[in-house]
């Protein structure tokens, strides 16, 4: 157990280090690496199969395609089968509002973990030989790649990425959540599976509706054109879902519109989380009704809850 939080330790210091794109593929195959390790003793044993079958080698195959460890047994030239056709298309949904940038100034952000574990997934879907996609928001569309199994694919979602994770001082950009969940339902041809990293602050008021049924409305869009869809609300939950802070009076200040009210923390701290509790019960009981996989993500702890969630999914598709 010390070792694997030494691992786990070792992993969230570099993640302050990441500069560059390889940096990130790096970054994420260690975590899905020391992932895959701890998986030999679970339902997921063999999911890192990646070829249907072996085949006689033929004058004219690559010599790397030749599988070393058969040859050695057998003595006999083997190469490895893949499948031509991709098995899934997964779309990876990714707010980039301003309010995903908490905390400011901090080591690891929600966008930060975010992007680590959207690289990480990639990772686990080219290795199902999975298609994999990426589109950005926040008031709007701001990125979209369409969902394809390539190593250009990887390098040109990795730099968008990596962009994110280098912007030091990003731009006020508000979020309007449920129109654009409603853009990317609009643009999926196929079914397809969806994952959505999102902190579930929105920016666009309005008088009619209430954000909860708006939201829901948005993502109905998704699941009534028969995709599948993971909903991870990432959050850092000390602060933002337990609101707890130094009781003294303190300047509060909307990330997104810039408001601001000074006040000690227990003055608010009971109202904060029943009205937090009551949101987030709302939105999960939802979609729980409508198949969706509602995931409450802390951002100061690993990865797993991620990773198992997806392979859990991914092994119920097939």
């Amino acid at each position: 157990m010390r070792n694997k939080k030494t691992h786990i330790a070792r992993i969230m210091i570099a993640q302050k280090e990441i500069h560059s794109i390889d940096q990130l593929d790096l970054l994420a195959r260690k975590i899905v690496e020391g992932y895959l390790m701890g998986l030999h003793k679970s339902p997921f044993h063999g999911f890192s199969a990646e070829f249907r079958e072996h085949r006689l080698y033929n004058t004219g195959d690559p010599l790397k395609s030749i599988d070393q460890k058969v040859f050695a047994r057998t003595d006999k030239l083997f190469v490895k089968k893949f499948d031509e056709e991709t098995n899934l298309k997964c779309h990876m949904v990714l707010d980039v509002s301003h309010s995903m940038f908490f905390p400011k100034d901090a080591a690891k952000n929600k966008l930060d973990f975010s992007i680590v574990a959207i690289a990480s997934l990639i990772r686990l879907l080219k290795k199902q030989r999975d298609a994999f996609g990426l589109t950005t928001f926040s008031s709007d569309i701001l990125q979209q790649v369409d969902a394809k199994l390539s190593e250009k694919n990887k390098q040109q979602i990795y730099a968008i990425l990596s962009q994110y994770l280098n912007n030091q001082q990003p731009p006020q950009q508000t979020s309007n959540i449920c129109d654009s969940l409603n853009k990317v339902a609009a643009s999926i041809q196929k079914r397809s599976l969806v994952i959505i990293f999102t902190d579930l602050f929105e920016s666009f008021q309005t008088q009619d509706t209430a954000f909860e049924e708006r939201f829901i409305k948005a993502i109905q869009h998704l699941s009534f054109k028969k995709n599948e869809v993971i909903l991870f609300n990432v959050m850092k939950h000390k602060e933002e879902v337990d609101f707890e802070f130094e009781n003294k009076p303190i300047e509060y200040i909307d990330i997104e519109s810039g408001e601001s009210i000074k006040l000690a923390s227990n003055q608010l701290q009971s109202q904060y989380q029943s009205a937090m509790s009551s949101k987030l019960d709302y939105i999960k009981t939802k979609c729980i009704h409508l198949g969706i996989d509602f995931v409450e993500v802390d951002i100061d702890r690993d990865y797993h809850i991620i990773l198992d969630t997806f392979l859990r999914k991914r092994t119920k598709l097939g």
